[in-house]
């Protein structure tokens, strides 16, 4: 009888140890699937994929809720997900819904990633309306579109520079706070047919390329001066 005792103690034990481990796993590997999705999304984000773009920032938004339902969210805020805000802004950027990254709840954080992507939308606004008045003729609009952009839009760029970690790791703001303090190459850049992605690591069937063109995609991410000279594509000289 005792030892029947002892058995069922021992079997009680047993299940509440497999239920402690199954709740201190499960949330690692939401962590972990996170960071996948992650990664993903950043190179989405890189290669200009649009489509794999918004379905890697779904999928974020679907791990940011699964941490909520298991009343994890304060910390998943504190530790995973405070930059939510910048996966929105970039998605917006690469949609080119200029408008929506100045909602991004960007302005009131003021780093050095929201400066850059503040500073690349505004671009993006003001080249369309730029070339809109060179098909049309206005010069008097031309020559107003690029003051704003030698002054504003240079500014964010140079708020850029001077919080971020250097040009060796913050290329493209040092770059673009370059080009758009000079008004010749400003105004190019204004000109300039907006470039696109070179090459696409994700294939149309969701796979990425494991085997032909690596050489390739290891420079199609790297930007250089003889990319299109445009914000958003390159870097520079200037440090502030």
């Amino acid at each position: 009888m005792l030892k029947t005792k002892k058995v069922g103690i021992y079997s009680v034990l047993g299940f509440v140890l497999v239920l402690l481990l199954f709740f201190a796993s499960y949330p690692i590997y939401l962590v972990a699937d996170f960071y996948e999705h992650l990664e993903q999304f950043n190179h989405s984000i890189k290669n200009g994929d649009r489509n794999w773009a918004n379905d890697n920032l779904e999928k974020i938004k679907k791990d940011y809720g699964k941490f909520t339902d298991w009343r994890l969210r304060g910390l998943a805020d504190k530790l995973l997900f405070h930059d939510m805000h910048l996966y929105e802004a970039e998605v917006s950027a690469l949609n080119e819904d200029y408008e929506k990254v100045e909602k991004e709840d960007l302005k009131d954080r003021q780093g050095w990633r929201e400066s850059y992507l503040l500073g690349t939308s505004r671009f993006g606004m003001l080249q369309n309306a730029y070339q809109s008045a060179m098909v049309s003729g206005n010069r008097a609009k031309m020559a107003l579109i690029l003051g704003i952009v030698i002054e504003r839009v240079a500014s964010d760029f140079e708020r850029c520079v001077k919080e971020g970690p250097g040009p060796v790791d913050n290329f493209n703001c040092s770059f673009n706070y370059d080009l758009l303090t000079d008004s010749k190459t400003a105004s190019r850049s204004l000109a300039n047919p907006k470039p696109k992605p070179r090459y696409i690591l994700r294939r149309e069937n969701g796979d990425t390329d494991q085997g032909r063109g690596k050489s390739q995609k290891k420079d199609s991410l790297k930007p250089g001066p003889s990319d299109g000279k445009e914000p958003g594509q390159g870097g520079a000289k200037k440090v502030g």
